[in-house]
């Protein structure tokens, strides 16, 4: 558990910042999971985010935008949320048993971090998401993901919607143990996007094999299966070596592929219904 010398709760996003960018050794505290499970650092100053309006989900078009300290609780419970990627989002924390955990855990917290076990990350990376960062503006998380630590504040998150059906996995030795690899795969109409992470290095897009899925489709799921454990790098560790962690990604993309096209061509099937 992380400990420091001050605790302040601003009431601002400027005051946060500010704060933030002014004391060397400081944190930003938002649900405070993974500080309190997975930090053991020492901070000067710890910078509670819980007074700002950074709370909510809302539909803006496009996209439905969602605010930095929105909890994976609210995620579930939200009808917005279960309308992106053919529920993805609501099935993953609906399967998380920890209820403190779905209360304290943001989503801002969980890609300022960007933990490589993150089973959300790769999910989110399958389809299209936008950052917006305190003072620097919008990216797109792909260039959040792949950017050194940038130390800014992220105030709200963006999912498109779109079309696309997303299925997720990850592999644990027990239930309560944290995932040594993860994954999602996500089908649109004109496109397939393979992610990896847990390899043990964070989450990320398998370019050759989902272009291969795209121009190729079903008929060459099992190469790109080997594809995408060929590109990425991996590595082991006291979980599970990098010999394991190849051999179990073919199996897990090919999974994915499959239950992928088969919820897409549910969708498509139930939208012709309506």
């Amino acid at each position: 558990m992380y400990s420091s010398d001050f605790t302040i709760a601003p009431k601002t996003l400027g005051e946060a910042y500010s704060a933030y960018k002014s004391v060397g050794s400081s944190v930003l505290v938002g649900g405070g999971w993974g500080l309190k499970n997975f930090i053991t650092s020492h901070y000067d100053l710890a910078i509670e985010l819980k007074q700002l309006e950074m709370n909510y989900i809302r539909d803006d078009g496009d996209e439905i935008v969602i605010g930095a300290m929105t909890d994976l609780a609210a995620l579930q419970r939200s009808p917005l949320i279960r309308g992106l990627g053919g529920g993805v989002l609501s099935r993953y924390v609906q399967e998380i048993q920890n209820a403190d955990m779905k209360r304290s855990v943001t989503l801002g917290g969980i890609l300022a971090y960007k933990y490589p076990f993150s089973v959300m990350l790769p999910i989110l990376l399958s389809m299209n998401v936008d950052v917006e960062l305190y003072d620097k503006g919008r990216m797109s998380l792909d260039d959040y993901v792949a950017c050194p630590p940038l130390g800014e504040l992220i105030t709200q998150i963006a999912i498109a919607k779109e079309r696309v059906y997303v299925e997720y996995a990850a592999l644990r030795n027990a239930q309560a143990d944290i995932p040594y690899l993860t994954g999602a795969v996500s089908m649109r109409d004109d496109s397939w996007r393979i992610i990896l992470g847990g390899r043990p290095s964070v989450a990320a897009l398998a370019e050759n094999a989902s272009e291969l899925l795209t121009e190729k489709g079903m008929a060459e799921r099992e190469n790109a299966a080997h594809v995408a454990s060929e590109e990425l790098d991996f590595a082991g560790d006291d979980a599970c070596s990098e010999q394991e962690r190849r051999k179990l990604a073919i199996t897990i993309v090919r999974d994915m592929i499959k239950r992928s096209w088969k919820g897409f061509s549910r969708m498509l099937t139930s939208e012709i219904k309506k």
